[in-house]
């Protein structure tokens, strides 16, 4: 059987039982032996019980110096033509891997293809891709959430893509990465501790000239928030202190400002923040 020239780097951070089903999703997908975890500072013996039922695995263990940090590690150790990231709380349906490879190998300008990421029910995952954020991208949402609920419109605004799909950014549970692509813009920006470096990541290969696709013929699954504490304080600080690195980043200093009136806001109220 011949594989396509993809290692697989997945990150891991007391990640539970869901490693395991990360990797075993990807074996036989690809070539024995290209599978790497990076363990990321873990204690909860995920990664140990990965490598007892999984003996091919390689495993980098670094200290826990942020998501993209690990991610970028993992990279490094790698060489093939393309990479797939994947989350340890996702997981690849079949033949997910060959219509991914095959999208990029005939678009020679995708950086990024990522597979449709779909939420336990097989619906489309919300916010697994999207366009560029911005102070008036996000008051549209807001003002269409609300039209929604007044005008008491079925559905809950899940997105959707009929056929392989440019878009501005994808998230980065499960994303194929051109080698070539990877070399021209630089890894992912270790200055995002957690959240906003993929979105970061999708801009800057825009920006280098290279696209981001979504092909829909390939699925994965995604337990959004199941390796990890997404609601925890210090999660909620991660993201803020991204965003507003995002903002400064993009030039989005009017963004920034509405995004912390709101946040004082809501602590006034008594809400969480």
């Amino acid at each position: 059987m011949t594989f396509p020239d993809v290692d697989v780097v997945i990150v891991a951070h007391d990640s539970g039982a869901m490693l395991e089903g990360a990797v075993a999703s990807v074996e036989g997908q690809i070539a024995p032996g290209r599978i790497i975890v990076v363990d990321s500072g873990s204690s909860d013996g995920s990664v140990e019980a990965v490598v007892a039922a999984h003996p091919a695995v390689r495993v980098i263990s670094v200290e826990n110096r942020g998501f993209a940090a690990a991610n970028n590690a993992g990279l490094a150790a790698t060489g093939g033509e393309f990479v797939l990231l994947l989350n340890p709380d996702a997981a690849l349906e079949e033949r997910c891997v060959e219509p991914l490879v095959s999208r990029a190998k005939s678009n020679r300008t995708a950086g990024i293809v990522s597979p449709r990421i779909t939420d336990p029910d097989g619906s489309t995952q919300i916010g697994s891709f999207g366009p560029f954020p911005t102070l008036g991208r996000a008051l549209a949402t807001r003002a269409n959430r609300i039209l929604h609920v007044l005008m008491r419109r079925k559905g809950d605004g899940r997105p959707e893509v009929h056929g392989t799909t440019p878009v501005d950014w994808v998230t980065g549970a499960c994303m194929l990465v051109r080698r070539r692509a990877i070399e021209a813009v630089g890894p992912m920006d270790e200055g995002y501790f957690l959240y906003y470096e993929d979105v970061d990541w999708c801009h800057r290969m825009h920006d280098g000239g290279w696209s981001v696709l979504v092909e829909p013929s390939a699925c994965c699954m995604h337990h959004r928030g199941g390796s990890g504490g997404g609601g925890s304080a210090a999660a909620q600080k991660a993201y803020r202190d991204s965003f507003y690195r995002y903002c400064t980043t993009y030039h989005l200093r009017l963004y920034a400002l509405a995004a912390r009136a709101g946040l004082v806001a809501r602590r006034a109220a008594g809400g969480r923040g």
